[in-house]
């Protein structure tokens, strides 16, 4: 598992999601898998799925684009509930991709993905941690990327 799949699994279950990495998928008869999910994180409350792929690649955008299109957002909803073994009442499907803070790209993959940068995903969980005292409120230390955000924002970098 790479440092965005850890970190994407370790906020989603932070969260509050049920959350699994590097699930695979799509038997092959002669052995081997057809597609592996970076990390699935599910709420059963809500019936309610999150599927989610990284990528710190250099490629274009549209190279990406065609990737993730073609080979992994390609499950239908019925092999998504073959792999929880419940029914589901809505699916997000996110790419966190990219490492420009304001890409020029077009990030419109279609009605059912959402593009998101590095840098957009990371604001998103420092806005979540920010001003959450790490003396009483804690990231647990089953999150060791998450609490390491937290201490930084906590205690700030050391200078060099």
């Amino acid at each position: 598992m790479n440092f965005l799949e850890q970190l994407a699994a370790e906020w989603y279950e932070y969260s509050g999601y049920f959350v699994r990495t590097n699930v695979r998928t799509r038997k092959r008869a002669k052995g081997g898998w057809d597609i592996e999910l970076d990390v699935l994180a599910y709420q059963p409350s809500e019936k309610f799925l999150v599927h989610i792929e990284t990528s710190g690649d250099a490629d274009s955008w549209k190279e990406r684009k065609a990737r993730f299109l073609t080979k992994k957002f390609i499950l239908s909803k019925s092999e998504y509930e073959e792999i929880l073994g419940a029914d589901l009442e809505g699916i997000q499907k996110i790419a966190i991709v990219g490492w420009s803070k304001s890409p020029k790209a077009d990030l419109e993959w279609g009605s059912d993905v959402e593009v998101m940068t590095v840098p957009i995903f990371l604001e998103q969980i420092i806005k979540k941690l920010q001003g959450q005292s790490f003396m009483s409120e804690s990231v647990p230390e089953g999150y060791p990327i998450l609490r390491t955000v937290q201490m930084l924002l906590e205690y700030g970098i050391p200078a060099a």
